[in-house]
């Protein structure tokens, strides 16, 4: 699934805005006589209730633009009040059938090949059965050729949908395997700037903060010297397992290359964070006791956006915490940003 910005949101709550007023119109204005299904009072209620509902939900996309379950209820409310416009179109071939495009187009290209697909058969099932109610309550009733109508679409919807969520999946594994590291199944370093570049941007707009931990593992050079690169492989690994273990799943975790590791705590303030860098240190060490191998990890850790507000930003203030770690302790030592004996000059 994708996940646009509020700014592509926005304009599709103002699309929404704009066909609930031209819908209400329609049915208002004297030159249409709505159909008898459904009394013009009720439908005028519907069309308010609907404006309530973009409303509230235009303000959680405002306060949550990432909102998967907000993406589908929105799209299946457009789909139940164009659906009941169309059982209430006096017209033979009801304009409202058109608007069923929009949803369609609106969230396919949006959220990606799995929402086009959702929209597609629903918006199907919906014209279907609204045809369906139209023909038997009017004058023709139910045909045989309508029944073969509903089986036919259906059985060509379930395919395409069942299509689109096959190229959806190739192309978030492709899109995965782009951004994941191969060897310990954590972000690689394109992954990680895409991601954080996110979470800035949301701190930056929306307030909050997260810490930074750089690691870097001691003596790994000697592991690889001493027992091969097999082993020093193994070592990634644990590490990487060990942070998994330690962290939370909204956290986010990259191999930034080599030795060196990421780890990005949304929401998480410093000192809570230090307690779970020192819990991966122990674990990281005692692992390395048992197996033989004389290896350790060396943490820097800041704020953003206090120290930085950016990646980059961050990361220089960090990386001069670790370099001042390694000076004072050579071996699995950790220091802070803000507890530096040398005040750093602010970072943008």
């Amino acid at each position: 699934m994708r996940f646009p910005t509020f700014g592509e949101q926005r304009i599709q709550f103002l699309t929404r805005y704009l066909f609930c007023a031209l819908g209400w119109a329609f049915f208002n204005i004297p030159a249409v006589t709505p159909g008898e299904h459904i009394p013009l009072a009720t439908l005028n209620i519907i069309f308010a209730s609907y404006f309530v509902f973009t409303t509230a939900a235009f303000y959680h996309a405002w306060r949550h633009p990432v909102h998967p379950a907000r993406y589908r209820l929105a799209m299946w409310v457009d789909i139940a009040l164009v659906a009941t416009c169309m059982v209430n179109d006096p017209y033979d071939i009801p304009p409202s059938l058109v608007v069923f495009i929009m949803i369609v187009l609106g969230n396919g290209m949006r959220y990606g090949m799995r929402m086009f697909g959702e929209a597609l058969v629903g918006s199907f099932l919906a014209i279907m059965l609204a045809l369906s109610f139209r023909f038997a309550y009017g004058t023709h009733g139910i045909s045989a050729g309508m029944i073969f109508l509903n089986l036919f679409g259906s059985i060509i919807l379930i395919y395409a949908y069942v299509l689109m969520s096959r190229i959806e999946t190739a192309q978030h594994l492709l899109e995965r395997s782009s951004k994941q590291d191969t060897l310990t199944g954590l972000m690689n370093r394109r992954g990680l700037v895409e991601t954080a570049t996110s979470l800035f941007d949301r701190i930056a707009t929306y307030g909050g903060m997260a810490s930074v931990m750089f690691v870097d593992l001691d003596q790994f050079k000697r592991v690889n010297d001493d027992h091969g690169h097999a082993h020093g492989d193994q070592v990634l690994r644990r590490f990487s397992d060990i942070l998994f273990e330690n962290t939370r799943v909204g956290d986010i975790r990259a191999r930034y290359g080599g030795d060196e590791f990421i780890v990005l705590m949304p929401e998480t303030p410093l000192d809570q964070s230090e307690a779970i860098a020192r819990r991966i240190q122990t674990a990281f060490a005692h692992w390395c006791t048992a197996h033989g191998y004389q290896c350790s990890a060396t943490i820097g850790m800041g704020e953003a956006p206090r120290d930085g507000r950016s990646l980059e930003a961050v990361l220089d203030k960090v990386d001069t915490a670790l370099y001042h770690s390694k000076a004072a302790t050579p071996y699995g030592g950790l220091q802070r940003v803000d507890q530096l004996p040398v005040k750093l000059g602010p970072s943008i």
